[in-house]
């Protein structure tokens, strides 16, 4: 049936309405969490239902010249919320499709009631033509102040077409001013002015904690370059010109920290990279105990001069620790666990555990305590069954501590993708995550991957992509773009990336396995050799003349023999010996390590569906047995 204009302003589809002007979603009569912004996508999208309508057509109607920078992750960030919302899925769906490289079709099936004409009778009308459509969407806004004066309660209307038109008017002249573009800040390393190296953890943190403090501050105006990408300039005399080019900001924080006993001298200022001109410059002499709370003050601060309009203003609501002791023993903690080391995540254990024993309500300290143990488990340094149980449990009370804590909802997600299995809730943690704070790097990191093992590519790159713009310097930020589009088979892109990564850690190892797989894949088996001679450390003399498909299988058997004892007499991920064994083209020996990752929850089992590594496996009934068990 043609659709209808209903009096009331809704538009229904499926299960659904859309209630225009208040802008609600509901399903079956109760609201469905949906942001305005995705919304307005969803109207759009509606008002061209069974038409392609292009990224760049929902630019420009959604939104509008110049209010978004980062509009490409915007727009798929929204289409994910849109999805969640009406239960969609991109790979079947029912009422969103996506167009590759065109954009996307809403084909669902729209009915709505009649309403009063112009001419009085209440007769359905029908929707006008395309033309009138676009032509009603861009409306003058003139014409709709005045109609909105003269009738407030409702939207004349003669068909879809006007209503449409109407809702977007409305929305446009009912709102303040849209928000700036992003704002790309780095803050630099602190200075540890104390004369100690050992106080290092402390100017460390409090550099860690001022990028956690600005980038959930004000996500949507103010982005924030991660720590990995800032850490690089630690003990550096670099120009500021220069480390804006290289990390793409636009302004820079920079400052010192003195501690001495009980007091603590924090010194910072904001810098515009453009000019070099000194923004705004405070000091702060406090007790040791109030560092957070300064961190907050500071971040207040930095926001203000930077002239940020955000309405409703908002503020930190992380909780702090009233406790010194407990504020330094986090520190401790999370210096040791950004060495990215398994010795060094363990250490990091004691230290969060003892910031909660001084303070049993410090959230941060939790989320710290989630971070370790998951790690701990990615890393095979406890078994998973031991470690993401103990996570959850963390994560929990950070939440419940902290409700507003990304990191938290971040592990929360990676535990429910990684160990339990449970995809849908994990989607959710990972979005709300990305709600809360949208520049933190390691949510579109670890949503990245989630997507990926949904086969859900385009989505998955876009993320990654982000995850490494956000934090530019980082090898494993870049190496994991690498290894996503491996995933995605596009493996010309995977080697460019690579190269890349290389240029910046010319011996990173994930770097250069992934480097390896790709030339592999593609059948380049002389570069894919010499690849893997790099990245075992091997010297290719005596391999000179061989067949390179042969002196690989030679290395591949030879790091099979090195691993399999390990196996019996440590604790080993079972994952990455199954993709040795398929590589040495022991197939049976890597069916049973994948049984065994099944049986012990290896974090890594869930890439096993993308994964090209167990291509040669994928006709074996044993290994459809198991994708169906894991919930694929």
């Amino acid at each position: 049936m043609e659709p209808k204009v209903s009096a009331d302003e809704i538009i229904r589809f499926a299960e659904f309405e859309l209630a225009l002007k208040s802008g609600e979603l509901r399903k079956h009569g109760s609201v469905v969490r949906l942001q305005p912004q995705p919304f307005k996508v969803l109207v759009f999208l509606v008002s061209h239902a069974g038409q392609t309508v292009t990224r760049q057509e929902l630019q420009e109607a959604v939104w509008e010249e110049g209010t978004f920078v980062d509009f490409e992750h915007g727009l798929n960030f929204c289409i994910k919320q849109i999805r969640i919302a009406l239960g969609d899925d991109a790979q079947s769906p029912r009422l969103i499709e996506t167009l590759p490289r065109r954009g996307y079709r809403f084909i669902g099936k729209i009915e709505m009631s009649e309403v009063e004409n112009a001419n009085g009778s209440t007769a359905p009308q029908a929707i006008s033509s395309v033309a009138d459509l676009d032509k009603a969407i861009f409306v003058d806004a003139a014409q709709h102040r005045m109609k909105a004066a003269a009738r407030p309660a409702i939207i004349t209307a003669i068909g879809l077409a006007v209503l449409i038109a109407g809702y977007f008017g409305w929305r446009r002249l009912n709102t303040t001013a849209a928000p700036p573009p992003k704002v790309m800040i780095a803050v630099l390393p602190f200075e540890n002015l104390s004369g100690d190296s050992d106080q290092d953890y402390f100017s460390d943190g409090m550099t860690e904690e001022m990028i956690a403090r600005l980038g959930g501050l004000h996500p949507l105006s103010l982005g924030v370059i991660a720590r990995t990408s800032s850490m690089t300039y630690k003990g550096v005399s670099a120009d500021i010109t220069r480390i804006g080019r290289e990390l793409g900001v636009d302004f820079v924080v920079e400052g010192s920290v003195r501690r001495e006993q009980d007091r603590v001298r924090i010194t910072a200022q904001l810098i515009q990279v453009s000019d070099q001109t000194h923004l705004w410059s405070e000091s702060f002499d406090r007790p040791s105990g109030d560092v957070l709370k300064v961190q907050s003050e500071v971040a207040d601060r930095i926001t203000h001069a930077l002239a940020i309009r955000l309405i409703p203003e908002k503020g930190s609501t992380s909780t702090h620790s009233a406790s010194s002791d407990a504020v330094d023993a986090y520190l401790r903690g999370r210096y040791l666990w950004n060495k990215g080391d398994r010795e060094s995540a363990r250490r990091s254990l004691e230290y969060f555990q003892q910031a909660i024993e001084r303070d049993p309500n410090y959230a941060a300290a939790f989320c710290g305590l989630a971070d370790s143990y998951r790690v701990l488990g990615l890393f095979y340094a406890m078994l998973p069954a031991d470690s993401y149980p103990k996570a959850k449990e963390a994560a929990l009370r950070a939440i419940q501590l902290d409700p507003q804590s990304a990191s938290a909802y971040v592990s929360l997600g990676t535990i429910k993708f990684r160990y339990e299995w449970k995809w849908e809730e994990a989607e959710r943690d990972f979005v709300r995550a990305i709600e809360i704070n949208p520049s933190l790097g390691i949510a579109h990191h670890d949503y990245g991957w989630f997507l990926v093992a949904m086969e859900r590519f385009d989505e998955g790159i876009d993320h990654m992509k982000l995850a490494q713009r956000l934090d530019p310097l980082s090898p494993l930020a870049n190496s994991d773009v690498g290894w996503v589009y491996l995933m995605a088979r596009r493996y010309d892109e995977a080697i460019e990336q690579i190269n890349r990564t290389l240029e910046l850690e010319p011996a990173f190892g994930s770097a250069l396995a992934c480097l390896e797989r790709a030339y592999a894949l593609k059948g380049q088996t002389q570069l894919a050799l010499e690849t893997l001679l790099k990245e075992m450390k091997e010297d290719g003399a005596r391999f000179r003349g061989s067949d390179p498909a042969e002196t690989m299988m030679v290395l591949y058997r030879r790091r099979l023999e090195q691993r399999l004892p390990l196996m019996k007499t440590s604790l080993a991920p079972p994952y990455t010996a199954a993709m040795t064994c398929v590589a040495a083209g022991e197939l049976e020996q890597a069916l049973t390590f994948l049984e065994r990752a099944y049986s012990e929850r290896d974090p890594m089992l869930v890439a096993v569906r993308t994964d090209p590594a167990f291509d040669e496996l994928r006709g074996n009934p044993r290994f459809g047995d198991l994708l169906r068990r894991i919930g694929f």
